[in-house]
């Protein structure tokens, strides 16, 4: 199949900044354009965000486990810590930043599948409401529940809108082989001094809740700015390292690498990801 007509977008975007957001700015969906809003607290805090992102690499988070349930015999799914993107046209980019924060880092999918990632697998059409055959008989017979991660529902409700399914998500899950290869990092432990003396900076509730840190390489490809005052401060301010990180990613030896190493990411705002 020719390259030039594939129906799939060629960036896998993984989102932050809800946090942000909520604490900020969170009526921000109101105004048709992001850059209207001035506000030097979220564009700060966002500054911020990229420049970890960008220096210590993307989080691994992992939320409660879940069970599923087949003929009334319950099957538990793993809480294992995973790092989420979507595949998406980024003319699509303001409803996911309104579900997941407005900050879009995006890498190629050589990214993820180095690190064992993959497309999700959907079943239908809610994790209450199932009867799909390949979802019980692998979460019968796989020895790694933890696999059971990579499964979805295409509704997060009874509604059937398929808004999960709309999201093309993929993952990253925890693996020790990731972990023995140093494609992700354990910040709590202190032989990695970088990472763990980051990790001590952060208030006890996000020490809590980051778990790994996955470091980003030559496949990171684009940053999708909240606004245009982010963008602009990130490649004006000197003082904020980002243009220096980036520097330094796409500086590494990174395996052969010559599509995208050496290249410097596309940067646009979340504005302009409209005309896309």
């Amino acid at each position: 199949m020719n390259y030039d007509y594939a129906i799939h977008s060629d960036f896998l975007i993984h989102w932050t900044g809800k946090d942000i957001d909520r604490e900020y700015d969170q009526n921000w969906h109101e105004s048709d354009k992001s850059s209207t809003r001035k506000n030097d607290n979220v564009t700060d805090q966002y500054i911020n965000r990229l420049c970890d992102i960008l220096t210590h690499g993307l989080w691994m988070t992992s939320e409660s486990e879940s069970t599923l349930e087949f003929d009334g015999a319950p099957i538990t799914v793993p809480e294992t810590p995973k790092t989420c993107f979507t595949e998406l046209k980024v003319s699509e980019s303001r409803k996911h930043a309104r579900q997941y924060g407005r900050l879009g880092i995006g890498v190629k999918r050589p990214f993820v599948f180095t690190r064992f990632g993959r497309p999700l697998i959907y079943y239908g059409f809610h994790e209450k409401i199932n009867n799909d055959v390949f979802l019980r008989t692998c979460a019968n017979e796989l020895g790694n529940k933890n696999l059971l991660n990579f499964f979805k529902p295409m509704n997060s409700s009874l509604t059937l809108n398929y808004d999960f399914y709309s999201e093309s998500e993929w993952r990253i899950i925890f693996l020790h082989e990731l972990l023995n290869s140093k494609l992700i990092i354990d910040p709590r432990n202190p032989k990695n001094e970088s990472a763990h003396s980051y990790f001590q900076t952060l208030p006890p509730e996000q020490q809590k809740k980051l778990r790994y840190l996955i470091p980003l390489d030559g496949w990171f490809a684009m940053i999708i700015y909240p606004s245009l005052d982010v963008k602009n401060k990130a490649q004006q301010d000197n003082s904020s390292s980002i243009v220096q990180q980036i520097e330094r990613i796409k500086d590494l030896n990174d395996h052969g690498n010559r599509v995208e190493n050496k290249n410097w990411p596309i940067e646009v705002d979340l504005d302009a990801c409209r005309n896309f």
